[in-house]
């Protein structure tokens, strides 16, 4: 099994499955340690313009991904099953 489809394999685990409110929790504090070290990295590499719009992306995907999650653990995904 290669990589690909061994992250497929989890992403419809994951997905299969309503989150618990601890799953949730990691997401979140994983996409703000993302989105730290992503602008901290832009800052040493671009400067600081270019690590506001990297931190503003970012925030704004991981935003959108946790509302998602959060939608789902409330609902479930029958659609998976």
């Amino acid at each position: 099994m290669g990589i690909i489809e061994h992250i497929e394999d989890e992403y419809l685990d994951v997905s299969s499955s309503r989150a618990t409110l601890r799953e949730l929790l990691e997401l979140l504090v994983g996409a703000i340690l993302f989105v730290l070290v992503a602008s901290g990295f832009a800052y040493y590499l671009i400067g600081e313009t270019a690590a506001r719009y990297v931190a503003a992306i970012l925030a704004a995907i991981f935003g959108i991904m946790l509302v998602s999650q959060a939608y789902w653990a409330v609902t479930g995904r029958e659609d998976y099953e």
